[in-house]
């Protein structure tokens, strides 16, 4: 479990860290203020093995990544500037630090290249820039176990160029006892969802884990009795039963409930990870929200799992203030952070509240969003 995040020159976020994180964190702030980004930057650092680690976030929000090195590794750069590289750390609950740096590096001096050629099968070449790049430059993806300050080990590095419409890479691994947590990236579209919820549906079925998830989900909408997965048009489809004649198609009872079953299912599903939920609200009535954080925080405790979750929305926060007064809710189970910039000192910052703090805020109309 991640217990502390240092981000630096990261998309928007200049230099920020989070501190005593828990099970369930939620992140707010206004829009723009870089919520998403740490999402993004936890994602990747636990997806470096990956070529298309990079492309990865974009395809998240519906974009189609343009496989030039100025678009692609320049847009991770906090104000597009390459010159200082990004730096990701972390520590996590057993004691251990590691940080991971990403830096546009120069190649025109080497005299050998060795390299594997690997093609992102994820997404559309026919939608991706045809255009060559000069493949003067490589992006180095290096990471650490930075326990020690005075000794840095190198685990992974990893060698991306861009050259056409593929990304090359060259993957070392300088140690074998380093094991990335699985890190699963919930979107604001149940379209892009979708394909990650079939698949983990129907591992759950496999598992006979289907009663408990529709449990939790009739708890939400009680005439969902049953779920089930069919092939139409041989695309998967997940149909669920609401005492009709007919199941029907769960994208007809409203984006809400199908961001629930991809958050619920997900959540039963993941053992020893990290989830990441952005705007969790988004299409959720606002009378659900205690169920849903109840239910998470329940869930990261029986699968030892980690929930970063963004918000700009007051009913989350009126909701962790009012399971505070009745004690559902106590500051082992979940932290506050508002990301912020401070004009005076140009520079993004992060306030941490507790949850006596975030209830008082409910009760004293205080602003913390």
């Amino acid at each position: 479990m991640i217990k502390f995040l240092h981000i630096k020159n990261f998309k928007g976020l200049d230099d920020i860290e989070l501190h005593n994180l828990k099970k369930v964190n939620i992140i707010a702030g206004k829009n723009g203020r870089g919520k998403t980004s740490i999402l993004d930057a936890i994602f990747i650092t636990n997806d470096i093995v990956s070529p298309d680690c990079l492309l990865k976030p974009i395809a998240f929000r519906g974009g189609v990544p343009n496989l030039n090195e100025s678009d692609l590794w320049y847009s991770y750069f906090n104000a597009y500037d390459a010159s200082k590289k990004i730096f990701i750390e972390f520590g996590n609950d057993k004691g251990r630090k590691y940080e991971a740096t990403l830096e546009v590096e120069s190649r025109k001096n080497r005299a050998t290249e060795n390299i594997n050629v690997i093609s992102s099968d994820a997404f559309d070449k026919n939608k991706m820039s045809l255009t060559s790049a000069d493949s003067n430059f490589v992006l180095n993806i290096r990471l650490k176990d930075s326990t020690d300050p005075k000794r840095l080990d190198l685990i992974l590095h990893a060698e991306q160029s861009i050259n056409g419409s593929q990304i090359t890479s060259k993957l070392t691994r300088h140690a074998t006892n380093y094991i990335n947590e699985p890190t699963t990236f919930i979107t604001t579209s149940n379209k892009i969802n979708q394909a990650n919820t079939i698949s983990v549906i129907g591992e759950l079925i496999k598992r006979k884990d289907k009663e408990r998830l529709l449990k939790n989900i009739s708890l939400i909408n009680k005439n969902i009795t049953d779920i089930a997965l069919v092939m139409s048009n041989e695309q998967p489809e997940i149909l669920v039963d609401i005492g009709h004649k007919r199941l029907v198609d769960l994208s007809t009872l409203g984006e809400g409930v199908s961001k629930l079953l991809t958050i619920f299912a997900i959540s039963f599903f993941t053992k020893n990870g990290i989830i990441l939920i952005d705007e969790i609200e988004n299409g959720i009535h606002y009378s659900l929200m205690p169920r849903i954080i109840k239910t998470l925080v329940e869930l990261c405790n029986e699968n030892n799992n980690q929930i970063f979750i963004t918000t700009h929305s007051y009913d989350v926060i009126k909701t962790i203030g009012d399971m505070a007064k009745s004690n559902e809710l106590t500051e082992n189970d979940i932290t506050f952070t508002r990301i912020g910039y401070s004009e005076r000192k140009s520079k993004t910052i992060s306030s941490t509240f507790s949850v006596d703090e975030v209830k008082a805020s409910t009760e004293e109309n205080w602003e913390i969003r």
